[in-house]
């Protein structure tokens, strides 16, 4: 993807979006097919797919707890690469941050789900996934950057709104310093080697 893009997550409501300012910004807003919040789709994103074929032994019929293994991969990842404070959020930790709310809840890095991955308590990696009769798509968000206030233009209301929206996601993500895209590429697929004996292929 060349230009940014605000990606919506498949959901049953919609989430407000500032198209004036998506338009006047260059920001496409599209819509994926798996769940999740908005995210800020630019150069500060890496994003990763895993497919795996109907049947496979990590795709299991518990939608949650098939993302335990992709949580701790790329948890293993960062801390290989030198991350500082990397955790696993619990199925526990994350229903009790859900009751939490707050103004920057509706977007993707402003929440938590089960088995995403924390660095220094802000999150780094969002999850998602989306189920076919063909098999499963696993999606990861890993965050090299964040701009918090162009998100903040897209979601918050203008206003004090909009102020208590920025400040809500910097204090509850953001991209561990020094972090290179080819290099997270190439650690997750060791991880995932290591510990799944699961072999990446175009």
């Amino acid at each position: 993807m060349t230009a940014p893009a605000l990606v919506l997550g498949r959901a049953a409501t919609e989430p407000y979006v500032d198209r004036d300012a998506a338009r006047a910004a260059g920001v496409a807003v599209l819509r994926r097919r798996s769940g999740g919040g908005p995210v800020l789709w630019d150069a500060g994103l890496l994003a990763l797919d895993v497919v795996l074929p109907r049947g496979h032994r990590l795709a299991g019929d518990d939608v949650v707890a098939a993302y335990r293994w992709l949580g701790e991969a790329l948890a293993g990842a960062l801390r290989a690469l030198g991350v500082l404070g990397v955790a696993v959020l619990s199925p526990a930790e994350a229903r009790a941050d859900r009751g939490r709310g707050g103004p920057a809840a509706i977007a993707c890095f402003g929440g938590r789900s089960p088995y995403e991955v924390l660095a220094g308590g802000r999150k780094v990696v969002g999850l998602s996934q989306a189920r076919r009769r063909q098999g499963a798509l696993f999606q990861a968000g890993v965050l090299l950057g964040l701009d918090v206030e162009g998100l903040a233009r897209l979601l918050g209301p203008a206003g004090p709104g909009r102020e208590a929206f920025a400040a809500d996601l910097a204090a509850r993500a953001g991209a561990p310093p020094g972090l290179d895209a080819a290099r997270v590429v190439a650690t997750v697929e060791a991880e995932l080697a290591a510990r799944e004996g699961v072999r990446a292929s175009p």
